[in-house]
Order: C-alpha cells, then sequence, then structure tokens
C-alpha cells in the first residue's frame, strides 16, 4: 500500500550516532573519494565562467525608439565584475530565433553599454534580447543572459504569431535527490507549466493502481511538493484537471528497488540537516560535496550506520544564492543531488529618493542617490545604471534584477517566473516556494562526469582579452578544401592603420584580434597573391547560430489599450522628427590612433617636398631608406637594415591605408599626387606570427584607397566593429524661454544613465527634466559593486499638467 507520512524529526539518539559518525575516519572511503573536491577545483581553474546581466532602460518599445541598455559582466563564482572580455554580443531574436538587430558592445572591467534603434520593418511581436560573450560560447546558448522585450509597430500589419500553442502543457515530478527508492521516505517536487513556462493552477488525484491516495494543488506558480514512501512493486500515477477543463494522466518516476535518498531541511538554529538513507545493505562509506557557485563549502565523508548518515551544516559557511549538494558513493559514483538557496544577508542597498511626489511639465526632478552597505570595503565603488520612464497598462516594472538573475536565474535552467517574489519576502510560504524551485529546476553550470573523467578541456572559441577576434576559413581554391598552415592577411582601410596577419590552422581556421575597431567599415582579406594566389578566406559570423529553445510569449495586439499604444506612438513620431539629430548623436571614444608598429623609424609628409608625377621618382628622390631595384624583369623596393647596414634581401612590408600590396610593379604605377604621407620602418619587425623585412605605410588623403585597384583574390566584407556610444538626448529647461519654447517633447524616457559611479556608503545628487507628457513614471536604479555587492531600487512619481 502507498503509504503518505508526515516529515518526522530525529530523534537525540541518532543526532549522537550522527555526530559521532561525522567525526569518524573510514580510510578506505576517503581513498576513493579523496580527491573529488581536487578534480573539482581542478575543473574550475580550468573552466572560468562569466555571466552578463543586462539592465534595458523598459520593456516595451514601437518601432521607431531606441532600447538603451547597460551591460554587466561578471565571474561566475564571486560574482564580481570580471575584466576578461572585451567586448560582449547583443541580439534582439523574433520568436523564429531570426536576428532583428546585433551589435558588439565594448567592455571594460566588465561594463559597457549601448542602444538598438528599432526598424520601421520590424514586425510586432515578443522578442528576446540575448546578450553573451565570446568565451560564453563554448559553454552553449543556455548560459546566455534572456530578456522578454515587446515592440509594436503601429505602422504596419500584425504578422500572425509564429509563437509555441499556449494549449500545451508540460507536466513533471522530481523525487529530492533524484530518485524514488523502495520503502524510503521522499519528499516529491511537482510542476505544471504551458508551453512559455508559466506556472498553471490545477488540482490533482494522486492514486496507486486504483485506490485514490491523496489529492493536491500547486502553492506557487504551478509548484509544489508532497512526501511518500513509495512501493517498487506498486504503479502510480497523478490525475490533473486544469482550468480549462482539461485532464491530463502522469505516471510517476519510476520506483527503484534499490538506491539512495537524499533530504535537506532547515532544522533551526541557522542548521542545515543534511540526512542520505539507503536500502543497500553493502553500503557503507558515502561522501558529501556542497559548493556554491564552484566554491567548495564543505567536502566531508560519513559512514553508514542501518543505512541512514546525517550532517548538519552551518548556513553561514554557505555562500549566498544557490549551493549545489552532492552525495558520491564508495565508488566516486555521484548518487544524489539537489539544489539549496541561501538568501545573501549583505546586499548593495540603494536609496533612492525624490525631492517631490508630484511635477509639472518642463520642471527639474532632483534625486538622491545612496549605495549602502554596512559591512562593505572601504574602496568598495559602484558602478549603477538608472532608466526613468512612464509606465502604462503596456509598460510596466515587473522583471528581472541583477540581484535576482546572478543568484538565481543565471544559474538554473528554465524560465523563472516572476523571479523577484522569492526575494521579496522570508515567510514561510514564500521559503517553500523557493525551496520547490529549487527542486524542480535543474542545474545547468557542469556535469559530474566532466570532472571525475578530467580531459583536457577543447575550446572553440577564446577570450577577447583585446578586443574582437575575426574568424574566418582558409579555402584552397583548386581543391575547395581547407587549407592549413596558409598565411593570410586582414586590413581595414582608413587614417588609423589596422593590419592582422595570421596564419591558417590544421582546420583552415584563422583569426585576427582587432583592438578598438568601432563603427562599420570595409575590411579586406588577402593571401600574399605572389606567393599564394589560390587561396580564399572565408569570414565567420561573429554571432552565435545556437539557440536555447526556451519559446517566447505567443503575442497579441494589445487592442484593449489602443489609446495607450497610440499615444506611445505618437510619442515616438514627435521624437523622431523634432529631435532627430538629436538622437543620432554619437561619441568616439578615446583611443590610442597609432598604427600597430607605434613610431615609425622615418616619416615623409609628401606636400613638403616636390612633388613628382612617378612613385620611383620619389622615393628616389628623397626616401633614401629605401632602394628601387629591378631583379628578372620585376621592380623590388628592398629598405636599409638599421641593423646590419644593409639593405633586406626581401621586399618591405607595403601598406597602402592599411591594405598590403605585395605587387611592387603595381604599387608604382600609382598616381603619387593621391598619397599624403609615407612612414618607414627600416629594421625586421615581426607581428604575431609574421616577419617582415621593414614596412612602407603609405596613406591617402582619404584614408579611402585614393581608388588603389584591389587585388582580384581579396574579400572585402561590409563589417560592424564595435557600437559607437549614442548620447542620450534630455533637453534642460533652465530658462523661463526654455520652458515656454515652442518646440515638442514627447519623451516617455526621461532619463537614461548607463554609467553612475559612487562609493559605497556614499551619496550622489542626480537631476533630470520632465517632458510635456503628463503621467506616472518610474525610476529604476541597479548595479554592482567592485566587490561582488548588488542591488536594485524602483520608485515612482507623478507628472502633471
Amino acid at each position: 500500500m502507498f503509504t503518505l507520512i508526515k516529515r518526522q524529526t530525529h530523534t537525540c539518539i541518532l543526532l549522537v550516532l550522527s555526530a559521532l559518525v561525522f567525526t569518524t575516519n573510514n580510510v578506505a572511503a576517503q581513498e576513493n573519494t579523496a580527491d573529488i573536491p581536487v578534480l573539482f577545483n581542478q575543473y574550475q581553474q580550468n573552466n572560468i565562467q562569466e555571466k552578463i546581466f543586462v539592465h534595458t532602460d523598459k520593456s516595451f518599445y514601437v518601432a521607431g525608439e531606441i532600447i538603451w541598455f547597460k551591460i554587466y559582466a561578471v565571474d561566475a563564482v564571486f560574482n564580481k565584475p570580471i575584466n576578461i572580455s572585451k567586448v560582449a554580443y547583443v541580439e534582439i531574436l523574433d520568436a523564429a530565433n531570426k536576428p532583428l538587430l546585433q551589435a558588439k558592445i565594448a567592455l571594460q572591467n566588465g561594463l559597457g553599454s549601448g542602444s538598438l534603434y528599432i526598424p520601421f520593418t520590424a514586425n510586432s511581436g515578443n522578442f528576446t534580447l540575448r546578450a553573451y560573450t565570446n568565451w560564453m560560447k563554448n559553454f552553449g546558448a543556455e548560459y546566455f543572459f534572456q530578456k522578454a522585450v515587446t515592440i509594436v509597430n503601429t505602422q504596419k500589419n500584425a504578422v500572425p504569431s509564429t509563437a509555441v500553442s499556449d494549449n500545451k502543457k508540460d507536466i513533471q515530478f522530481f523525487p529530492e535527490g533524484g530518485n524514488l527508492v523502495d520503502g524510503i521516505e521522499s519528499k516529491l517536487a511537482y510542476k505544471a507549466v504551458d508551453a512559455h513556462g508559466k506556472g498553471l493552477a490545477f488540482t490533482a488525484t494522486l492514486i496507486d493502481n486504483t485506490d485514490t491516495i491523496t489529492q493536491f494543488a500547486p502553492s506557487h506558480n504551478g509548484m509544489g511538493s508532497i512526501t511518500i514512501i513509495p512501493r517498487s512493486n506498486h504503479s502510480y500515477k497523478a490525475i490533473f484537471s486544469f482550468a480549462d477543463g482539461q485532464k491530463i494522466s502522469k505516471s510517476l518516476p519510476e520506483v527503484y528497488t534499490s538506491g539512495y535518498v537524499l533530504s535537506v531541511k532547515d532544522s533551526g538554529a541557522g542548521k542545515l540537516s543534511i540526512t542520505v538513507q539507503t536500502n543497500i545493505a553493502t553500503a557503507t562509506n558515502i561522501f558529501l560535496l556542497v559548493h556554491t557557485n564552484g566554491a567548495i563549502k564543505t567536502a566531508t565523508g560519513g559512514i553508514l550506520l542501518n543505512g541512514a548518515v546525517n550532517f548538519l551544516i552551518d548556513k553561514t559557511a554557505l555562500g549566498n544564492g544557490i549551493s549545489h549538494i552532492t552525495v558520491f558513493n564508495s565508488k566516486r559514483q555521484p548518487v544524489c543531488e539537489r539544489l539549496y538557496f541561501k538568501k545573501p544577508a549583505q546586499q548593495l542597498q540603494l536609496g533612492l529618493n525624490t525631492d517631490k511626489t508630484s511635477y509639472s511639465l518642463r520642471t527639474k526632478v532632483n534625486m538622491n542617490l545612496e549605495a549602502m552597505n554596512a559591512s562593505a570595503a572601504k574602496d568598495d565603488t559602484a558602478s549603477l545604471s538608472m532608466a526613468v520612464y512612464r509606465v502604462d497598462s503596456l509598460q510596466s516594472t515587473n522583471g528581472a534584477t541583477i540581484d535576482n538573475y546572478l543568484l538565481l536565474g543565471a544559474e538554473i535552467k528554465g524560465y523563472i517566473e516572476d523571479p523577484q517574489y522569492y526575494f521579496a519576502s522570508s515567510d514561510a510560504t514564500a521559503t517553500a516556494a523557493l525551496d520547490n524551485l529549487m527542486l524542480t529546476n535543474g542545474w545547468r553550470r557542469f556535469k559530474w562526469e566532466n570532472i571525475l573523467q578530467p580531459t583536457k578541456p577543447l575550446f572553440a572559441y577564446v577570450p577577447e582579452y583585446n578586443g574582437h577576434i575575426i574568424t574566418g576559413k582558409v579555402i584552397n581554391t583548386n581543391t575547395g578544401n581547407v587549407q592549413k598552415d596558409a598565411e593570410v592577411f586582414l586590413s581595414v582601410p582608413g587614417i588609423r592603420t589596422q593590419f592582422v596577419p595570421a596564419r591558417s590552422d590544421a582546420a583552415g581556421n584563422v583569426q585576427f584580434e582587432l583592438k578598438n575597431m568601432y563603427g562599420s567599415a570595409d575590411i579586406i582579406v588577402q593571401p600574399d597573391t605572389q606567393l599564394d594566389s589560390m587561396y580564399r578566406v572565408d569570414i565567420n559570423n561573429p554571432f552565435f547560430a545556437g539557440f536555447s529553445g526556451t519559446p517566447v510569449p505567443a503575442f497579441q495586439l494589445p487592442v484593449s489599450t489602443a489609446n495607450t499604444l497610440l499615444e506611445n506612438s505618437i510619442s515616438m513620431q514627435v521624437q523622431n522628427i523634432f529631435a532627430a539629430k538629436k538622437l543620432k548623436q554619437f561619441t568616439f571614444p578615446a583611443i590610442d590612433t597609432t598604427a600597430f608598429y607605434l613610431h615609425p623609424d622615418a616619416s615623409y609628409l609628401l606636400d613638403d617636398y616636390t612633388r613628382f608625377t612617378t612613385l620611383e621618382e620619389v622615393l628616389r628622390e628623397y626616401v633614401t631608406l629605401v632602394n628601387v631595384a629591378k631583379r628578372e624583369g620585376k621592380n623590388h623596393l628592398p629598405v636599409y637594415n638599421s641593423s646590419t647596414k644593409l639593405l633586406f634581401n626581401n621586399d618591405p612590408l607595403l601598406l597602402v591605408d592599411g591594405m598590403p600590396v605585395f605587387d611592387m610593379d603595381k604599387f608604382l604605377k600609382f598616381d603619387p599626387l593621391k598619397l599624403k604621407k609615407l612612414e618607414v620602418i627600416n629594421k625586421r619587425y615581426i607581428l604575431g606570427g609574421s616577419s617582415f623585412s621593414g614596412i612602407l605605410n603609405w596613406q591617402t588623403y582619404g584614408g579611402d584607397l585614393g581608388g588603389f585597384p584591389l587585388d582580384p583574390h581579396a574579400v572585402v566584407v561590409d563589417y560592424d566593429g564595435l557600437q559607437l556610444e549614442r548620447e542620450f538626448y534630455a533637453p534642460a529647461y533652465t530658462t523661463e524661454a526654455e520652458q515656454s519654447g515652442h518646440l515638442p517633447d514627447f519623451r516617455n524616457v526621461l532619463q537614461w544613465m548607463p554609467a553612475i559611479n559612487i562609493p559605497v556608503n556614499g551619496k550622489q545628487a542626480l537631476g533630470f527634466y520632465t517632458s510635456d507628457l503628463p503621467g506616472k513614471y518610474a525610476a529604476v536604479i541597479q548595479g554592482i559593486s567592485t566587490n561582488g555587492l548588488c542591488g536594485s531600487k524602483v520608485i515612482y512619481f507623478d507628472v502633471k499638467k
């Protein structure tokens, strides 16, 4: 007979025995399991992982508006900003995972910001904003940051949604620790969600063969749990009844005749009770490992007495967020596993207030910001971002915040409905709901077989430590196969010389690291056509081709809020008409514009000399470091070697606006009057794995090659580099004339500040002006400190006519 029992507290005798067991040194168990922590730490060191959070100004947009965002990149262990990747990739994907918008954002010390203009070609629908680094691609799209945003194009008919039907239901059972075992008490969690991961209300009846055992219903968002003692020779199923009248029968997981069961309970007094039970008569030893975000918190062995052992863990020893509890048998096999969540005791407390609760049109809003944490280091500083926008029936403030995402959303699989709920309350209901979430959402950071049977990790994507890396594949055009050990060159024509050589690996892959390449430009990729004219280089798409599989909600045009949608559309159109120039102002970052060789050995401004009609005359008359010679009917331009005091035997690297030219005859026919400057390196120069017999770097007046003909073997690609930072337009009405001006101001986003830096336990004054739109406004601020303290805050104020 299937038996339901209440949770039993352990007797004093069992606690005493557990305490004795906890201190027992079992040599056999230690020999088999002692290396588990070592292997675990080695894995973590070899698989450093990043997490990304993106703060957007809001979540509902109409086509023609701008999405503003701030990127926070942290390490996966301590949640501190991490200065590994210098580039983040941001995409807006439709329901079919086709990109609507893509951008590469520069990161500095784990922080970056950008914007995306929504074109009028966009269809209305729910979209996914996702962000990741090149290094994060190694671990799959499920590790990327993802957020749902809604876009409505009021100037285009709605396209029918391709999202998954809402009628589909997913029901699952999750035994605590992993398995149901014959005769051992187990907690059994359950979850029922729709096609988009949202919890469903239901009532369910649990039956054993034909006998009704009990009834149950979810406690929060389609989740709950019951406690059972299963029997392996019984057949169990549950009949679910949903609000739409549908009934679904679902079998319980298999009940094993033997195995291990894990139970985790809060024992009070700040202790966590972890009990392992088994019905395997020969089982004598187990090993317990607990880690938080990859940092080991407990690693200890235990001896099973009468098939059970108990551990008491001080919860203060656990890290903030999700802890991973794993039990191994004496053969070093993981037999039980579950997650436990500890709410952070210390976070970044953000104080934010306005000088008034209500404002008139075109008046200043004064804000006071304070970042607080009593235990913070004296030199800890916080990087924050703030959005101030109008809230209405279409635009709300619900959504993931940096604290609940880094501690919760980034660490478990699947969609988390209303994550803020688990942080807003600490009562028994919320605590139980949080534990059910831990039981029903799986861990996703690694697999134990990859740790216990370690192999040297092979990563397809390298971290972009210094800047964006452009990758490609070298193809032999004669055979159509990939070409290994081929030297190829990439250049970006312009005033700033950008030139990178690379050599293909065994699979024909090449990569070119370009530091501080901003904006869109043509890149030219080619081999040395004097040596390898049969090679072609195909440039790869830098954005990731895989997807997490999480569907977006089905989109329905908000007909019931047509007036609000019309107001948003009018606001967008007015801003695009009257503030168009202000919305298209970009800031070019302060970067080093010197050539890759830094300083030339000689420099010639050609206008300072007599302008000859041929390049041969220019070189012969006043470029003394270069010799014009002819061998076997071809021209050569050897450079004088300052080290040997002799001419190099080979031609130098000759560049025109950064593009290499290998045919000296072709170059000498070019019009010298189109060239502005020459820089000469008269020593051997090594760049990457390539070596050059000096360098001649010619610059045209416009940095656009001046009409120099491209080699027919060159591949030219229009390529987007790092995004230039768009300036947020926020007018100031400091005078009466400005306040009474006739130029309309229909901003529904009053302020976007992506780079607020403030000392922890410090204060800062902020200010901005209201627009011509009355309504209720929200100010949302969130961020993280250099020591990993994160927090968020929302306040509201009114704007009236």
